[in-house]
């Protein structure tokens, strides 16, 4: 009987995107334990507790962990590796990413912007068209984490194989100031000057300090677990690369990226001072 329950279980984690881990955070696989925990779930919250999550046990859990305190961990085929940093674990389901069957290697960490005014949003725009990105950094600098690294999200195009997706919650546009001011956050600092392609951009929303620190945080996290190079691309002058870079469309680059560096149709993330950061990280 087990079998047949975690049977569902596993179609039911792949169809919604949950975790055993949202039921007890030392669980991460689908066997008698996560039943049993599963029906503890059911019991307190007056549902039939029957050990299978259909959608009614699901859409308790979700809006429960809704509540839940950040962890310090990030999933990496199904463990948890820790970070120093707050963690919220919101995993999509697996119509929005390619799962990875064996040991994932990615080369590059690239960087985008969500155009959204918070993580919640970008979760839920990225789903509703079927696609992902491993990360989002929340306004208030907390990392949401997606996809899990050793599956492919889906980002960046031609080399999401290759790549891991990190997202910055940023509407980009200036008129978005006063909403994240009456959202109780400080305006965003706002970027003028900035140059993508070559084409220099109207001035536009930047990154909160606490974003980047969460950033940081999560860079060397991701590098020093895959053994990616800490570094950005540069021009022969010393000058960090805003452009397409070639060695990255063709997933020989092996460092920290923006979109940009991948597709003449993107500017994200412009303002970013990846060499800054770099330096700091090295």
């Amino acid at each position: 009987m087990s079998w047949r329950i975690n049977r569902y279980n596993k179609r039911s984690a792949k169809k919604y995107g949950w975790h055993p881990s949202w039921f007890d955070k030392n669980l991460t696989v689908f066997d008698l334990e996560l039943i049993d925990c599963v029906k503890m779930f059911q019991a307190f919250h007056d549902l039939k507790a029957d050990g299978m999550v259909g959608p009614a046990t699901f859409r308790r859990i979700l809006s429960t962990r809704d509540l839940e305190e950040p962890e310090n961990y990030i999933l990496v085929n199904g463990e948890r590796v820790e970070i120093d940093w707050d963690v919220k674990i919101d995993l999509m389901p697996t119509s929005c990413f390619r799962t990875w069957r064996n040991e994932r290697k990615p080369k590059m960490i690239v960087t985008h912007w969500d155009a959204t005014t918070s993580a919640e949003k970008c979760k839920r725009v990225l789903q509703a068209r079927n696609i992902s990105t491993h990360f989002c950094i929340d306004n208030d600098g907390i990392i949401y984490q997606y996809v899990d690294t050793n599956n492919a999200a889906w980002h960046a195009g031609g080399v999401n194989n290759y790549s891991i997706g990190v997202d910055f919650s940023n509407a980009y546009y200036l008129k978005y100031n006063d909403y994240y001011e009456k959202k109780g956050f400080n305006k965003r600092p706002v970027c003028v000057g900035s140059v993508v392609h070559g084409v220099k951009l109207r001035s536009h929303l930047g990154y909160y300090p606490v974003q980047i620190e969460a950033y940081k945080k999560l860079i060397r996290t991701l590098c020093e677990q895959y053994d990616i190079p800490i570094q950005t691309p540069m021009l022969d002058d010393g000058v960090a690369s805003t452009g397409v870079v070639k060695d990255a469309v063709r997933k020989k680059y092996k460092g920290i990226i923006c979109h940009y560096h991948v597709s003449r149709n993107k500017i994200d993330c412009a303002g970013l001072d990846l060499k800054l950061i770099v330096d700091q990280l090295g």
